[in-house]
C-alpha cells in the first residue's frame, strides 16, 4: 500500500528485550494473514491462503542492471555506477543474475540478529489457538556483501533475513481459522554475535473480514449481492451497454479500519476463461507485467481501483467490455498497519465472483427506445429498411432513420499490429473482417451476402475462385499468458489474387463493382 499509519489500538506490539532505539530502527518484522474466497451460485467457498512471517535486520539497495560475474569500475558504459559490492554468501532478494558483483547504492548492516541460524528462530507464544508452540520452520534468506569496492574503505556488511510461510489449501479453512487468530505472536531470534542468547520480538495481527459463514447459528461475513443473474456456465451476467452496479455487504468497523485498510476493486483474468472456478492469472507472459480486464489503462503496477474507503458497498463500472468477456470481479482488503515500533500487519482478504458480459436485446431496447415504446426484434421501428435485430447486432440506432448498419467493403489492409506486443497478428491482406458478437440474447446467425448488380439481388457470399471466405473461432485466452484476450469469432474475407512480384494480395479482376452486406437472423 502507499499509505502507512500507526493506530492507537489495544495490544500494540513492542520489541522485547534490551534492544536500543537506534538498533531497533534497523529491524522490520511483519505478519500477514492472506485468504481468498470465491462466490458461486451455491454460495461462498474458501480458495486457500497462507500465514507469512518476515523479519529483516539491515538492507541493501540494488540499483539494477549491474549484476555481473566480473568487477566493473566507476563510469562503465553499461553500468555507470560501477559494481560497488561483492556477494560473500546468500542471495540478494529479488535479483536474478549471475553476480557476484552488484551496483549497491546504500547499505544498512544488521545490528541485532545473527544470520544463517534458522534453527534458533522459534515461535514461543501466541494467542489461544491450535497453532503449535514452540515451533520453528523458518527459512534463512540472509546475505553478506563487501561494500565500497571503489574506495579504500571496503567493509563487510551482513543483512539478516528470516521468513516463514504456512500454506492452507481450499479444504483447510477451519484449520486456518483455528490456528491463526488475532493477537500478539512472540518470536525468539538468535542475537548477533551471541546466537544462543535470544533476541525476542513480538508482533500483532488484527481481525480481518471473512467470507460468509454460519457462526453460532448466525450468518455473517462478506458476500456479493446479486447484481445480475447466474447463467448455466456458472458466471454472473453483467451488461455490455448499461453501467454495471456491483454490490456487496459484510465489511464492518469491527474488521476493517479506514486509516490502514485500502479497499480495491478489479476484474481479474482467469487462467481458463471457460471455467469460473479456475485461478486468476495476473501476469502477461509477453510483457511480464500485470494483466487485467478492468482497469486496463496502464501496464505498470497492479491494475486495480482504490475505492473511497473500506465501507463502500457498491461500485458502478462503465460498459466498456465486449460481449463474451469473462473475468473475476475481485474486492481486496489490503492492510498496511504499523502495529509497533518495528512491526507491521500486512494482511489481505480477497473476495471474488466470476462475471460474464452478456449482450441482451432487452437492454439495447432500454437504452435506444423510449420506455413506453414496444420494439419487436423483427420490426423496423425507424422505417430505414433494417429491422431492429439487424440494427442491434450491427451497431446502428434502430430509433433513428439516418442511422443504418455500415456495410463492409473490400480494401487493402496493412498488417494488423498487436498494440501490447507490437507484433503483427496478420500480414497485409486485401479484403475485410467482420467481428461477430458473442453471448447475445437471443442467439443470432450471421450470413455474409454479395450483390453483383448494384444491390438488386443478393446471394450468400462463399469462397470461390477469387475470394477465401471463412469463419474463424478464437478461444478466450488462446495465446498463453494473454488470458485477458476475450473469445472472438470473425468472418475473414481475403483475396486469392496475389501480385507475383510483391506477394501482396490485390483486388481480384472483375470484382470492383461488387457490394457486400451482413444479414442477421435469429438462431
Amino acid at each position: 500500500m502507499s499509505r502507512m499509519k500507526t493506530l492507537t489500538l489495544p495490544l500494540i506490539s513492542v520489541v522485547l528485550g534490551s534492544l536500543l532505539a537506534p538498533a531497533g530502527a534497523q529491524v522490520k518484522m511483519s505478519l500477514s494473514s492472506q485468504k481468498s474466497y470465491r462466490q458461486s451460485k451455491q454460495g461462498i467457498y474458501f480458495k486457500g491462503g497462507r500465514f507469512d512471517v518476515s523479519v529483516a535486520d539491515g538492507s541493501a539497495f540494488y540499483v539494477g542492471g549491474c549484476a555481473v560475474p566480473n568487477y566493473l569500475p566507476l563510469g562503465t558504459i553499461s553500468c555507470p555506477g560501477g559494481t560497488t559490492a561483492f556477494l560473500i554468501f546468500g542471495n540478494i532478494t529479488d535479483v536474478v543474475s549471475n553476480g557476484p558483483y552488484y551496483w549497491i547504492s546504500s547499505i544498512t548492516p544488521a545490528v541485532i540478529l545473527e544470520p544463517r541460524r534458522p534453527d534458533l528462530v522459534k515461535l514461543t507464544a501466541a494467542p489461544a489457538s491450535t497453532l503449535p508452540r514452540p515451533s520453528g520452520g523458518f527459512k534463512d534468506n540472509s546475505y553478506a556483501l563487501y561494500y565500497n569496492l571503489h574506495t579504500t574503505n571496503v567493509r563487510e556488511y551482513i543483512i539478516s533475513n528470516y521468513n516463514l510461510s504456512r500454506q492452507y489449501t481450499k479444504d483447510q479453512r477451519s484449520k486456518f481459522e483455528s490456528e491463526i487468530v488475532p493477537g500478539a505472536y512472540y518470536y525468539s531470534f538468535p542475537r548477533l554475535g551471541s546466537p544462543n542468547l535470544p533476541a525476542p520480538i513480538s508482533a500483532q495481527i488484527y481481525s480481518m473480514p471473512e467470507g460468509l459463514a454460519s457462526l453460532n447459528h448466525q450468518t455473517q461475513g462478506f458476500v456479493y449481492e446479486n447484481f445480475g443473474k447466474w447463467n448455466q456456465q456458472g458466471f454472473m451476467e453483467i451488461s455490455y451497454i448499461k453501467p454495471n452496479i456491483f454490490k456487496w455487504k459484510g465489511l464492518s468497523p469491527s474488521t476493517v479500519y479506514p486509516a490502514v485498510d485500502g479497499l480495491y476493486l478489479s476484474l481479474r483474468v482467469l487462467t481458463d476463461p471457460t471455467d469460473p472456478a479456475s485461478p486468476t492469472d495476473l501476469v502477461d507472459s509477453d510483457l511480464g507485467v500485470p494483466q487485467s480486464v478492468f482497469p486496463a489503462f496502464a501496464t505498470g503496477g497492479d491494475p486495480r481501483v482504490l475505492l473511497t474507503n473500506p465501507f463502500v458497498t457498491s461500485f458502478t463500472a462503465p460498459p466498456i467490455l465486449a460481449g463474451g468477456t469473462r473475468a473475476i470481479l475481485e474486492l481486496e482488503v489490503d492492510r498496511g498497519f504499523q502495529t509497533g515500533g518495528v512491526t507491521y500487519d500486512y494482511s489481505t482478504r480477497r473476495f471474488q465472483i466470476p462475471v460474464e458480459v452478456v449482450n441482451k436485446y432487452s437492454e439495447y431496447v432500454d437504452v435506444v427506445f423510449e420506455k413506453s415504446r414496444v420494439a419487436g426484434l423483427l420490426e423496423d421501428a425507424d422505417g430505414d429498411g433494417y429491422n431492429n435485430l439487424n440494427e442491434w447486432i450491427l451497431d446502428s440506432n434502430a430509433n433513428e432513420a439516418a442511422s443504418i448498419p455500415f456495410p463492409p467493403f473490400a480494401q487493402g489492409n496493412v498488417a494488423v499490429i498487436d498494440p501490447d506486443t507490437l507484433r503483427p497478428l496478420r500480414n497485409q491482406y486485401y479484403g475485410f473482417t467482420i467481428n461477430e458478437k458473442l453471448d447475445t440474447q437471443p442467439d443470432v446467425v450471421y450470413t455474409l451476402q454479395r450483390s453483383r448488380d448494384g444491390g438488386k439481388s443478393w446471394t450468400t457470399f462463399k469462397s470461390d475462385a477469387d475470394w477465401s471466405v471463412r469463419e474463424v473461432h478464437i478461444k478466450a485466452g488462446a495465446r498463453p499468458g494473454r488470458e485477458r484476450d476475450p473469445a472472438k469469432t470473425e468472418i475473414r474475407v481475403e483475396s486469392k489474387f496475389v501480385d507475383l512480384m510483391t506477394g501482396e494480395q490485390l483486388q481480384p479482376p472483375g470484382t470492383v463493382g461488387d457490394i457486400y452486406r451482413v444479414k442477421i437472423t435469429l438462431k
